[in-house]
């Protein structure tokens, strides 16, 4: 019997939304404040190679930190920053989200709400340059905090997922046994066999119609959030 539900954040909760263009015209701009001259072509490829991830980052799990980003794009640039400016530019990129705010996927505060009635919910999410803090108030602006007893987010734990580590924190907050949990995500490489790997039931959230995978199975998949309801209610 299902006693407890995670969830994904990214193209689970959120719509996903890339914020790379403003993160770049805004670190052009920064830079010819300081009389700091760069091409676009070379801090494009700055970006590209130092601020966001390839597979290799993620092979052994471990979280990246926006200032370690930072850090190669500058290094990348050959550029020499002031310890205040550095801060300055990882507050920037990880606050831009509070600009312009990701939407919610369809029905989804329906469906938090639905469930909230008789089960423990928690979000397990993997971050971007985007921290856990800043998440937590655009979750607060659209009124569905409070449906998460428990958040659990990899730049506060250290790792990414599938790492069991962040699926059995949050199993251990809810207080709940994994075969009584099911974890909903749209990746199978992070969410569904990261959760298989700690035996909970998993659901693939499949709206965008990925290819399925021979190795990785989830036990159910769905195209709209709002169907986990009659699913859950079905597992016994």
């Amino acid at each position: 019997m299902i006693q407890a539900i995670t969830f994904d954040l990214w193209n689970t909760i959120f719509n996903n939304r890339v914020y790379t263009e403003m993160r770049l015209h805004w670190f052009t701009q920064f830079l010819n404040e300081r009389g700091i001259s760069q091409s676009e072509i070379d801090v494009e490829n700055a970006f590209k190679f130092g601020l966001h991830l390839n597979k290799r980052d993620f092979k052994e799990n471990y979280h990246i930190y926006t200032e370690d980003r930072i850090f190669k794009v500058l290094k990348i640039l050959k550029i020499d920053l002031s310890k205040k400016d550095k801060a300055l530019i990882k507050k920037e990129f990880e606050e831009v989200m509070l600009i312009d705010p990701p939407s919610l996927k369809k029905g989804t505060k329906q469906t938090l709400e639905t469930l909230s009635l008789d089960y423990k919910i928690g979000l397990i999410s993997n971050t971007g340059i985007t921290p856990g803090r800043i998440i937590i108030k655009v979750l607060q602006e659209y009124n569905i905090l409070q449906y998460f007893q428990v958040k659990i987010f990899s730049d506060e734990i250290g790792y990414y997922k599938p790492h069991p580590i962040l699926f059995n924190t949050a199993l251990k907050k809810l207080g709940c046994d994994p075969r009584n949990a099911v974890h909903i995500g749209d990746i199978l490489e992070t969410d569904v066999k990261g959760a298989k790997e700690c035996n909970m039931h998993t659901i693939w959230f499949n709206d965008l119609f990925s290819k399925k995978s021979k190795k990785i199975k989830p036990d159910y998949e769905i195209r709209e959030i709002s169907e986990v309801i009659p699913i859950i209610h079905s597992i016994i």
